[in-house]
């Protein structure tokens, strides 16, 4: 058995490592505030999750698939338009990231990490991402009873599902691992390279109403005053803002990836 209080130093040290990840410093409170609280939470909450499944068979994948679970569960409680079931879904959603920060520590001190892993991890958060938009459709339209909402979450999901990087991507891995294909994709691009940086529209479309905390956290609050004070403002702006980025990163994918070849610069 591994103290409490030794996981929780390795934990923070763990987090410490990898300050590039997470493109801030955990320990620098001046330059992001609300980042190092919220990593506080996580590390506390994911050291204190595995110093009790240390005493289980769980393995780092079975809490990734907690993770992945949890955002269903957190979209469902929020849709059910019954007010501890919806402020319990936000809690949720606010808290769910703690079991995603617990499978990569508990994968790091038993040595088992794996592509499935990360793959897992990665699903989780789409499936959060996907919940989080479709719950906040369905309770808005509980809310008004106004079918809009409905139509515009289904035209969410629709643009998500056919969007054109994500289909492309997914056929030619598909083709490529079962050897379908003679297509070949081009590996002599120069690491020494700079990247061209994103012009100020691109920055703008990649970061607004993004799936970090920073976004995601004072809608879960906005939300919850909604349901604690019997208004409902605040979700409906949101919501249209979702439906708006979605709407710019569908047409926008699609321009870079197919009128500027994006895609077949890095095939043959």
């Amino acid at each position: 058995m591994i103290k409490y209080q030794e996981l929780r130093n390795q934990n923070y040290q763990y987090r410490a490592n990898r300050e590039s990840d997470f493109e801030f410093n955990i320990y620098d409170w001046k330059s992001n505030p609300y980042s190092g609280l919220k990593a506080r939470i996580y590390i506390e909450l994911s050291t204190l999750f595995a110093f009790f499944l240390q005493f289980t068979n769980l393995t780092a994948n079975h809490i990734s698939l907690f993770y992945c679970i949890s955002g269903v569960i957190a979209g469902l409680f929020l849709s059910s338009n019954i007010d501890s079931l919806m402020i319990t879904g936000l809690v949720i959603f606010f808290l769910k990231n703690s079991l995603d920060w617990t499978d990569g520590f508990i994968a790091k001190i038993n040595n088992q990490r794996s592509a499935l892993g990360h793959i897992l991890d990665t699903w989780g958060s789409h499936i959060g991402e996907i919940s989080l938009i479709t719950s906040i459709g369905i309770y808005c339209y509980n809310l008004t009873d106004n079918n809009i909402y409905l139509i515009i979450t289904i035209s969410i999901l629709f643009l998500k599902v056919i969007d054109f990087k994500i289909y492309s991507f997914h056929q030619l891995f598909y083709e490529l691992l079962n050897k379908e294909s003679n297509i070949e994709i081009e590996n002599n691009i120069d690491k020494n390279i700079k990247k061209k940086k994103d012009n100020l529209l691109v920055i703008f479309v990649k970061n607004f109403m993004d799936n970090r905390a920073r976004s995601t956290d004072p809608v879960y609050l906005l939300i919850f005053l909604e349901i604690v004070y019997n208004f409902n403002y605040f979700s409906k702006i949101i919501f249209f803002l979702y439906f708006l980025k979605t709407l710019m990163l569908f047409f926008g994918v699609f321009y870079v990836y197919y009128f500027r070849g994006k895609l077949k610069k890095n095939i043959k």
